[in-house]
């Protein structure tokens, strides 16, 4: 599973991975370059560690994550960017405690924002990692719950059915999605791949013009679009645990996150 770090700074060198998780559409890291501690607020620490871990300094980059915490114990952010950081090393270290401290971290998270959007992404897929699938789709269906007019959380469920290869299920809920926010490319571009490997190739194609109209910035949405209409035998996309980044609306990348666009979102 992949999980995108977020930023909207302007000084973020967006889609850099960092990392491949298990088979879920999630980026555990899309390295980021931000502006540098200036002042001793909660969103420069983050800023400042989201710059150390790109610079590969793991130990610092945590450093300034408590110092996040300890400037606003209210941040959900620090919390996040600090769980990302114990997952990645869980998963490249297999260590049980690793898991456990991105867990705390992620949930702690969640108690100061519990529609924060890249942390249910996360845990949704720590809880996958860890072989406890019942808690990720129960994660995911109570966000689905708190927030009936959003997206976001459907598309994630929509994740969910796809890594379990419920293809039908995942499809219902990417319908949902598109009719709640037709502007979301991310949901038209996976509705597109999901219609496609269930070989409703019409349907498919027409999502995938959709995604292309919102953003014809996509050169593997493009490919598909060639291949369906003139029955090219290339492989089909992938599915939604592991789009390709250059599907993916810049705009809707996950990154290490900062104060700033939690306040943004809020």
């Amino acid at each position: 599973m992949k999980k995108y770090f977020h930023s909207q700074d302007s000084s973020v060198a967006k889609g850099a991975k960092m990392t491949q998780l298990v088979s879920f559409s999630v980026v555990l890291a899309s390295a980021m370059l931000l502006n540098g501690c200036s002042s001793f607020t909660a969103n420069n620490y983050n800023a400042e560690g989201v710059r150390l871990l790109a610079a590969q300094r793991t130990e610092d980059a945590l450093n300034c994550f408590e110092k996040a915490k300890q400037a606003d114990p209210d941040s959900p952010d620090a919390y996040y960017n600090s769980g990302v950081v114990y997952h990645q090393r869980a998963i490249d270290t297999g260590q049980e405690q690793d898991f456990q401290m991105a867990k705390y971290c992620y949930e702690l998270c969640l108690q100061k924002n519990p529609d924060h959007i890249e942390c249910n992404r996360s845990l949704a897929t720590l809880y996958c990692d860890i072989g406890q699938d019942d808690l990720a789709f129960r994660l995911i269906e109570e966000w689905v719950d708190r927030q009936p007019n959003s997206a976001e959380p459907r598309i994630e469920l929509a994740r969910l059915y796809d890594e379990h290869k419920q293809l039908g299920r995942a499809r219902d809920c990417l319908n949902d999605a598109v009719a709640i926010d037709n502007r979301s490319t991310r949901a038209y571009t996976a509705l597109g791949s999901v219609r496609e490997r269930m070989g409703d190739s019409e349907n498919a194609l027409t999502a995938y013009e959709h995604a292309l109209a919102l953003n014809p910035y996509q050169p593997d949405v493009q490919n598909r679009v060639a291949a369906l209409r003139y029955s090219t035998p290339e492989p089909s996309v992938a599915p939604i645990h592991s789009v390709p980044e250059s599907l993916a609306d810049p705009g809707e990348k996950e990154m290490l996150a900062t104060e700033q666009e939690e306040g943004a979102r809020r």
